[in-house]
């Protein structure tokens, strides 16, 4: 088992859009919310290379009490 532990995680919010207009309203068509930092996504990694790991990290600020 490999622990991984991010000291600053992070929420990646994505918004997907069939093409970004300057000076007008862009729409997405949809969005995606997802968890990252180095920890995590290194934790990623080692699971799709076969390894069992577990990511660790601290939770704070507006977005620590969100649930996502």
């Amino acid at each position: 088992m490999i622990y991984t532990l991010t000291f600053n995680p992070c929420l990646d919010y994505t918004m997907y859009m069939p093409e970004l207009r300057t000076g007008s309203i862009n729409r997405s068509l949809h969005e995606s919310c997802s968890c990252g930092g180095k920890g995590i996504n290194v934790s990623l990694v080692l699971r799709t290379l076969g390894f069992d790991s577990i990511a660790l990290g601290f939770e704070g600020g507006p977005t620590g009490g969100k649930t996502v």
